[in-house]
């Protein structure tokens, strides 16, 4: 075959499939080396769940984002930073990652910045777990940078960025304390 420039090749556009190789330059900005992976080994390692760390964590898209980001049982308020949005980035966050089925003893909050500059847009369901009540909690849309989840026995929460200073927020949390956004 002749020498093309990627630009030049066939797209397989729906036809793509796991085992399809793709050209990966491994370390562009330290010694670049050619490899290959298969599109669902790359899928694969993009997607690995990641254990958060029993301390304050400040996410970042290299090693966070699009991955299941899993809750452990907490031994003091944690605060996970988001970092600036960017359209279509995601994290999800589900736990707590605790031996029974009690709750957390401690609360998770989730920052999207500071100074109301970066804020959270939409809602979160509010499972009641001791009074059998569903409710729904919103963000105010325009300034609100903290979720909080207070004592959670279980949550799945998905951040995901509409744009430069919005994250748009949904998903679940059951406790006995609602949860709640602030400035």
């Amino acid at each position: 075959m002749a020498d093309k420039k990627i630009t030049a090749l066939t797209s397989l556009g729906t036809a793509t499939a796991r085992e399809d190789l793709v050209h990966v330059v491994d370390d562009p900005s330290g010694t670049p080396i050619n490899k290959k992976v298969t599109i669902g080994e790359m899928e694969n390692a993009l997607m690995a769940p990641v254990s958060l760390a029993d301390s304050a964590v400040t996410l970042t898209e290299a090693t966070h984002a699009g991955r299941l980001l899993i809750g452990n049982d907490l031994t003091a308020d944690r605060i996970m930073t988001l970092p600036t949005p960017v359209a279509g980035m995601h994290f999800r966050f589900v736990g707590p990652n605790i031996a029974s089925a009690g709750e957390d003893g401690h609360d998770l909050i989730i920052a999207a910045g500071t100074g109301n500059s970066i804020y959270f847009q939409g809602q979160v369901t509010f499972l009641d777990i001791d009074g059998d009540a569903i409710s729904v909690v919103g963000s105010d849309g325009n300034s609100n940078e903290n979720l909080q989840i207070n004592v959670p026995g279980h949550y799945d929460v998905e951040c995901i960025g509409v744009s430069s200073t919005v994250w748009r927020v949904t998903g679940f949390v059951a406790s006995d304390t609602a949860p709640a956004f602030s400035d």
